[in-house]
């Protein structure tokens, strides 16, 4: 009975999205949602987008001038996390003197979670904490222009 239960609940949604004109879709074989077909391919359009953004930027790591780090074409685009990985481990490697790297643990598959302390040897310090969260993915590329313009700020300073 159950099952019929539910076998008629999913052909009614069925013929409902098709009286409504809606698009029944069906990602990785595992979750299907109604979506409304303009959303949809808007979705791909955005991802377009972004994709030609990284080709026309692609050289923003080799551009990477200390003091100018926040005019980097690294913002010109939605970067994924190895891209931001690769942003930060290369400021990093440009001011050593002020920014260590290190590990601090490690997610639920296996991946090392890194902190980066910004200092030159005094107490205070400044705290930045992103992509803790799965749907707060877009975090982790706000957070670094705070800390690239934290790294200007302390190497002006350190050099004076």
């Amino acid at each position: 009975m159950k099952f019929f239960l539910l076998s008629a609940i999913a052909l009614f949604a069925s013929a409902t999205t098709a009286q409504t004109n809606n698009t029944f879709t069906v990602f990785d074989d595992r979750a299907r949602t109604l979506i409304e077909e303009d959303e949809f391919l808007l979705f791909f359009q955005n991802a377009k987008v972004n994709r030609a953004c990284h080709e026309q930027n692609a050289n923003y790591i080799s551009s990477l001038k200390a003091g100018q780090y926040s005019t980097s074409a690294f913002y010109n685009c939605f970067r994924t996390l190895d891209q931001i990985n690769e942003f930060i481990d290369t400021l990093v490697a440009q001011n050593s003197n002020l920014v260590s790297k290190f590990a601090i643990s490690k997610t639920y598959k296996g991946a090392t979670i890194y902190g980066y302390k910004l200092t030159k040897g005094h107490s205070k310090s400044l705290y930045f904490q992103a992509l803790q969260h799965a749907r707060e993915w877009v975090a982790g590329l706000h957070t670094a222009p705070g800390r690239a313009g934290a790294l200007q700020l302390a190497k002006r300073f350190h050099n004076m």
